[in-house]
């Protein structure tokens, strides 16, 4: 299945089980728009990151705060270059103490202990935390990745693809179990995941 079939997956449950969460996510950007922000981060995007911008722009700031993957709040497209050249920035130093560009030169997925400019963040939890599509080259150009706030936090490969991510949220959310350890629940019309 899709990033598409997935997502709508996804909406038709929040509609029918949690319609705050349905009606706060923000309504789709044009593919022109999307394009001009792949550009400014001077990275090929995978398609499945054009497809999920043209399916939403991600969720408000503030409150209800929207997720989409269990705690993680999904980047509006302006936010996501904002939150990449930021990051790149910050982060300059340490990338190059960990080896600069010859970390763009390994396959996709992998480790590198500190933020890259290949990785696109595409939603947040507030505390430092993001998910990223790594779009260095490989077997897993397109994989979603967990960087944590602190060097140490950073996990490797959380999905081989934005559309495995998905299915396993939408999965999750039907049948009412686990995602990656957080178990989804409503709270005024509003989708939460809890860890226990």
């Amino acid at each position: 299945m899709t990033v598409e079939e997935h997502w709508q997956r996804y909406l038709n449950w929040c509609r029918a089980n949690a319609p705050l969460t349905a009606a706060t996510i923000n309504i789709p950007v044009g593919a022109r728009y999307v394009r001009e922000q792949e550009t400014r981060t001077g990275r090929r995007w995978p398609a499945e990151l054009h497809t999920w911008f043209g399916l939403h722009n991600g969720g408000p700031d503030g409150k209800p705060f929207v997720q989409v993957f269990p705690s993680f709040r999904p980047l509006p497209a302006d936010q996501v270059t904002a939150r990449w050249k930021s990051l790149t920035e910050i982060w300059a130093k340490m990338t190059a103490e960990m080896g600069g560009p010859s970390l763009l030169d390994q396959p996709a997925g992998t480790v590198t202990f500190t933020y890259i400019d290949a990785y696109i963040p595409i939603a947040e939890n507030g505390s430092g935390d993001l998910i990223v599509v790594d779009t260095r080259p490989g077997e897993n150009y397109g994989a979603v990745l967990v960087f944590g706030g602190e060097v140490t936090d950073q996990m490797g490969i959380h999905w081989p693809s934005l559309s495995a991510g998905l299915a396993e949220i939408a999965t999750s959310l039907e049948n009412r179990q686990p995602c990656r350890g957080w178990v989804p629940f409503v709270e005024n019309g509003l989708l939460d995941w809890d860890y226990p």
